[in-house]
């Protein structure tokens, strides 16, 4: 037994071998020079892929085979559509930087099943999981996105192998990001991520108001669709997966066909009530309802076929259904019959962009900015449209029921009443999403930013002491190496806590980016000298934390000092940089420490 252990132990090591020193010759030209001076790279121009529908390989077979990898030059190059088979990536990354240095590699397109990174350097093959399909403690880092981060040592090469399995379309496009550029983005996409589901919930809510106050079933039916389509866009975005429904594994994709389908059977259901086609286009009428029947069919099928099948139907639906109404809708313009038009042009919008998501799944189209989230700009406008249509409906329902008016102005007030708390309730939501890093708690980049400007304001005008401190933990990135990033996400949410609990309540926290933190401290008395400050601040973070394994762990603390009276002419950047000179110095003589101790022993 021992000796198959030792003889698959360097059977496997002169695999890794081979690969380490015969990869580099064979992709030369898809070498990746990754520099600090750079925040973000696209992958597209140095990668190569692997694809075969009928062979399915593991990372050991890859090694192990002579395989033919197919160049890529462009982000087009990367969508594949929905094919059966899985998907190898490759790509070789190099650190330029003579220092370490942390990236990110990011998937932009949520919806993939199962994203596996595997970075080889030297006899060593790291592995790592995120997809819309794993359970979010599982993933390399918890976001909605396929997210990984790589670590490379000064002057280090390593090559990255990606296996992609999904029962979707399989858009690959991928980028290197700089922590600092990957948080900056992602802030930016959960504002506007969050400004669209707010919009959704916004008109969904209040045209089931509607509908409870007046009875009239168009407001239900349009309820619904927006229901439905809300419920497919979360969980094709992977916020669903991260918030709510971690636990659906593969069925997510399920939940993106079942959701779409539910929405195009509302739409036509909503679109014979808006039209009043029974009354005004019986034809119509009655090939609107073959098609609502062969909806509900579609909605069952996308419970019991395999989920690609699944998801193939849902695309042929949506379009269909997106296109059958358009129609239906321009006769019923012709015909002149009331706010026709406006549902055409509303239609129109959201047809162009169901027909975009729907080509772009299909590999017709290019994947872009524009293709990727086309069904959600084009649903947006649409919803926004057919808002004011119903609102249009509305008044003249009003009109119609004048003995009942008083009682309807009654229950809109109420409504929207209910609809401005829920939007500031969303707005400052949102505020808080913008401002709070979502790891810890405390403030981010742009939080940090407000509040000095404030803070140094108030400085200038009072004429007090503000000192600035610049907190760098040492010792952490052996913690991850360890114990794995879960474990250094927690470390970094306890040393949050410490932070802010020796914060006074006019001081004001930040995580800067990785293991940094900042501490803007107003009002600075005398008595409170910033060696006590620090002293309290080193010890509150070099006690030991209990990971959730049970294991405990400990790390220590440079920090670096900035200060400001009221008659300097003080900046955030100025106070930073003073104060990552002073914390580097720190390092420098803790360094110079550890030396001699170590030389003395």
């Amino acid at each position: 037994m021992h000796a198959r252990r030792l003889t698959a132990g360097v059977y496997t090591g002169i695999m890794l071998l081979l690969a380490v020193y015969c990869t580099p010759w064979a992709q030369a030209n898809t070498l990746l020079s990754a520099s600090p001076s750079q925040a973000s790279y696209s992958f597209a121009p140095y990668s190569e892929f692997w694809h075969d529908d009928e062979q399915s390989i593991t990372i050991n077979d890859l090694l192990n085979q002579q395989l033919t990898f197919q160049r890529t030059h462009q982000a087009e190059d990367l969508n594949f559509g929905y094919t059966r088979g899985d998907v190898w990536l490759r790509t070789q990354v190099r650190n330029d930087s003579p220092d370490p240095q942390r990236w990110m590699v990011t998937f932009e397109y949520p919806f993939l099943d199962y994203v596996t990174l595997y970075t080889l350097r030297q006899q060593l093959l790291d592995e790592q999981q995120s997809g819309s399909a794993v359970p979010v403690e599982q993933r390399a880092l918890p976001h909605r996105q396929a997210v990984f981060p790589l670590e490379l040592a000064a002057h280090e090469t390593v090559t990255l192998y990606t296996h992609v399995a999904a029962s979707g379309s399989k858009m690959l496009s991928y980028n290197l990001l700089s922590p600092e550029a990957f948080y900056s983005q992602n802030d930016r996409h959960n504002f506007w991520l969050a400004t669209y589901f707010g919009m959704l919930l916004a008109m969904g809510l209040y045209n089931l108001l509607l509908f409870f106050g007046l009875k009239e079933r168009v407001f239900l039916h349009y309820s619904l669709f927006v229901a439905g389509f809300g419920l497919a866009i979360l969980a094709f975005n992977g916020i669903g997966t991260l918030m709510f429904w971690s636990f659906l594994g593969e069925n997510t994709s399920r939940l993106v066909a079942l959701g779409f389908t539910f929405a195009s059977t509302m739409a036509t259901l909503f679109a014979q009530s808006f039209l009043n086609t029974e009354t005004y286009c019986p034809r119509w009428h009655q090939v609107l309802n073959t098609f609502r029947n062969y909806c509900w069919l579609a909605v069952i099928a996308s419970l019991l076929l395999p989920i690609p099948a699944a998801l193939h139907l849902m695309d042929v639906t949506g379009f269909m259904a997106a296109l059958l109404l358009l129609i239906c809708g321009s006769y019923c313009s012709f015909r002149r019959i009331p706010s026709a038009r406006i549902f055409v042009f509303a239609w129109s919008i959201f047809l162009l962009g169901a027909g975009v998501f729907a080509l772009r799944n299909l590999g017709i189209l290019p994947a872009n900015f524009i293709t990727l989230h086309g069904i959600q700009i084009g649903s947006a406008l649409e919803m926004l449209l057919l808002s004011f249509a119903l609102a249009s409906r509305f008044n003249k329902l009003k009109r119609q029921k004048e003995r009942a008016q008083a009682d309807i102005l009654t229950a809109l007030k109420k409504q929207e009443a209910a609809l401005e708390q829920k939007v500031a309730a969303r707005t400052k939501a949102l505020e808080h999403l913008a401002n709070c890093d979502m790891l810890t708690g405390l403030l981010n980049r742009h939080g940090l930013a407000c509040c000095a400007a404030e803070a140094l304001e108030r400085n200038r005008q009072h004429g007090q002491r503000l000192a600035l401190l610049m907190l760098d933990l040492d010792r952490f990135k052996p913690i991850n190496d360890c114990y794995g990033h879960e474990a250094g996400d927690f470390v970094l949410q306890q040393i949050a806590k410490r932070i802010a609990h020796l914060a006074r309540t006019c001081d004001h926290c930040a995580r800067f980016g990785g293991d940094e933190f900042i501490i803007i401290m107003e009002n600075i008395e005398p008595e409170d000298t910033l060696e006590n400050i620090q002293a309290r601040i080193n010890e509150a973070i070099r006690s030991p934390i209990k990971l959730p394994c049970g294991e405990r762990v400990s790390v220590s603390v440079s920090i670096g000092v900035s200060t400001a009276q009221g008659a300097d002419d003080a900046t955030l950047e100025s106070l930073l940089r003073e104060a990552d000179s002073h914390m580097y110095a720190v390092k420098s003589r803790q360094a110079a420490e550890c030396y001699r101790y170590g030389s003395a022993s």
